[in-house]
């Protein structure tokens, strides 16, 4: 069974592996940031214009003399 000194000198190391992935991600998260935010809006965006055109195409089918009544004005 190890003693307490062993669980000592084994703890630093561990703790120092965990600030280095830590550190790392920080790193990876600040390089990519620009291209991760790039990449959102073009989602979110493709996602407003499938779901604007879903809405048009539902109201064009629930009612579909509305529109042309409105452009006639």
């Amino acid at each position: 069974m190890p003693s307490s000194e062993d669980d000592w000198i084994e703890r630093p190391v561990m703790y120092h592996d965990v600030a280095s992935l830590a550190l790392a991600l920080a790193a990876a998260g600040r390089a990519f940031a620009p291209d991760m935010r790039a990449l959102l809006r073009r989602l979110l965006g493709a996602g407003v214009r499938v779901g604007a055109a879903s809405l048009v195409e539902q109201q064009h089918h629930a009612h579909p003399d509305a529109l042309n009544e409105g452009s006639s004005r």
